[in-house]
């Protein structure tokens, strides 16, 4: 094949092969025979091999095994310094190089010794995860294989120091890129629980400190990398952000509904690429630091015991630094023990095991209408702040927040329309709920405030024209099974379906206008506990979307409006 043709080719690959899997193993065996046949005409030039010493890697998707049709060229020309000939190695990097330049094929090259790969391995963390993958293509393949087994072993060996640098890499390119499941516009490539995020989990299980996850990560991982081979059919361009503009036909290419679902998939399989991440990183930490989490034995005067185990809450004990589930009595979990494992962890800012979590999906769910300790549990966890945020994470790979509450599956994962928003529907009541903490001692019920944080936005589903209004028939169906009683579901009620009012009404119109006074002491019943409700959730719902949206400029003019509601509330007579 003409190297001009293999972008061609390869997009053609891309559209006309449905199944993942099957199409990157195509798309790599085509670029493989491509890059052989370069190497045959780089190193037989005028009939003469000088390729004695040398070999030509793979690194990055190639070498991985899961390129995609528009993905750069990572490739890395090794030789042996004590066999190759200095000028030949170059003379045939050359031959290699220019002619993917010229077919403007992005290209990232390297040509290094065994001894410089080593180097460059032990100082750059980067360069070292990426040749962790090293495929032999061509050339001397002892040559290939030495090289792989140098680098594996040296980050076999600097395993400590190592896990240290991949958490503070991870840790950056959160900060910088945000999260894959929760970004309107998501890198999936750079983000947390992107690709680049299932790259340090093989790294870690090629350290043997641990192992990683299979089946659903695996899934997850297959979906993103589907996600920007669309997005590379759709674009034409080597690029790993799904753009709002584009979300529409990625969905045509993944023979999806509608770019919502495209988001829905790609912050599902986010989610648990970050959760089997946290995971791997903390049972790796574990082995480096001696914790007993690990063989989950002791070893006590020559004799192996089973490990020491602080209870926390029933049949929940603390383990190496976690949270686990104790073998239960009578072989069968109770049906609170995920909400007491939840709450514990809340608490105790303790991570849940990821050993827990399968068990947690297979326990029964609380009987309806919950009991007051089931209800006392979930409240204990939703009055956390933000340490909500991080369990709330391990309960929905668990799958349970769709079994507890009705109409949660409606949202999970649901993008947001407006773009002021910066996470999914479900991330942002969970955020919300965490801010309500604040409020906690301000409030005549802060139940009923956590609640309608919880359940502010509900409405925000398909078929559902003002979320307001929807979401607030929806409470009494979500909050009746839990137990609650029809007091606090009618104040619910009420502030999920106001929610909006004070916000929309002080920034839109005068907020020292009796009359526009009067359409907020009306929305909350004339009742001050509401108002006071509403102020708080105000503040928490805005505040949820950073600093643009709650300004000093709309905290005035919401409070002015608040205060003068108050005033006349005050003014009334009892009983009017």
């Amino acid at each position: 094949m003409e190297l001009q043709q293999l972008r061609p080719t390869l997009m053609e690959i891309a559209r006309t092969t449905p199944h993942g899997a099957v199409r990157r193993a195509r798309i790599t065996s085509t670029v493989t025979k491509a890059l052989k046949d370069m190497w045959h005409d780089a190193t037989h030039h005028d009939q003469d091999n000088r390729a004695a010493g040398m070999a030509l890697v793979a690194v990055g998707s190639l070498g991985r095994g899961d390129m995609g049709a528009m993905s750069d060229l990572d490739l890395l020309l090794v030789y042996d310094g004590n066999v190759a000939d200095p000028a030949a190695v170059e003379e045939i990097a050359n031959r290699l190089w220019y002619p993917i330049w010229d077919a403007g094929i992005d290209l990232d090259h390297s040509v290094r010794s065994l001894n410089q790969c080593r180097k460059v391995a032990s100082h750059d963390i980067t360069a070292a995860v990426g040749m962790l993958s090293m495929t032999h293509l061509c050339g001397d393949k002892e040559v290939a294989s030495r090289a792989s087994a140098a680098v594996l072993a040296d980050w076999r060996s600097a395993a400590r120091t190592r896990l240290t640098a991949l958490r503070a890499s991870a840790k950056v390119r959160q900060e910088r890129f945000g999260e894959v499941a929760y970004l309107v516009e998501p890198d999936i490539k750079e983000a947390r629980g992107g690709l680049r995020d299932a790259l340090l989990l093989d790294a870690l299980a090629a350290s043997w400190l641990t192992d990683r996850s299979h089946g659903a990560l695996d899934d997850a991982i297959a979906e993103l990398l589907d996600v920007r081979d669309a997005i590379h059919v759709v674009t034409g361009r080597h690029a790993n952000t799904l753009l709002a503009a584009d979300r529409d036909e990625v969905a045509q290419v993944l023979q999806l509904n509608d770019g919502d679902q495209v988001t829905a998939h790609i912050a599902a399989a986010g989610r648990r690429v970050s959760f089997e991440l946290d995971v791997t990183f903390r049972r790796a930490m574990g082995v480096l630091s001696g914790g007993q989490g690990i063989s989950r034995t002791l070893v006590i005067r020559g004799r192996r015991s089973a490990p020491r185990l602080r209870y926390v809450a029933p049949d929940v004990v603390e383990l190496a630094g976690e949270l686990a589930l104790a073998p239960p009595d009578g072989g069968v979990h109770d049906p609170l023990v995920a909400l007491r494992i939840a709450a514990a962890s809340a608490k105790s800012g303790l991570p849940i095991s990821g050993s827990a979590v399968p068990v947690l999906s297979a326990t029964a769910d609380p009987p309806t209408p919950w009991s007051p300790e089931a209800r006392g549990l979930f409240e204990t966890l939703l009055s956390s702040g933000s340490a909500l945020i991080d369990v709330w994470e391990v309960l929905d790979v668990a799958g349970l927040p769709s079994r507890w509450l009705r109409g949660w599956e409606g949202v999970r994962n649901r993008p947001q329309r407006a773009p002021v928003h910066r996470h999914t529907v479900d991330r942002h009541l969970i955020e919300v709920v965490s801010r309500t903490r604040l409020w906690k001692s301000k409030v005549d019920s802060p139940v009923t405030l956590m609640l309608a944080a919880l359940l502010h936005d509900i409405g925000k589903q398909q078929g559902i024209d003002d979320h307001s209004v929807g979401g607030a028939e929806l409470v009494p169906q979500i909050l009746e099974p839990l137990g609650y009683g029809a007091n606090v579901i009618a104040d619910v009620r009420i502030l999920v379906e106001q929610h909006l009012i004070l916000s929309q009404l002080a920034t839109t119109q005068d907020p020292q206008d009796p009359e526009v006074i009067a359409k907020v002491t009306q929305a909350v019943q004339g009742r001050r506990d509401i108002l006071e409700m509403l102020r708080a959730l105000t503040e928490a719902d805005a505040s949820s979307l950073g600093s643009a949206a709650w300004t000093r400029w709309r905290e005035r003019l919401v409070d002015e409006l608040f205060h003068g509601a108050l005033r006349t509330l005050s003014d009334r007579p009892t009983g009017s």
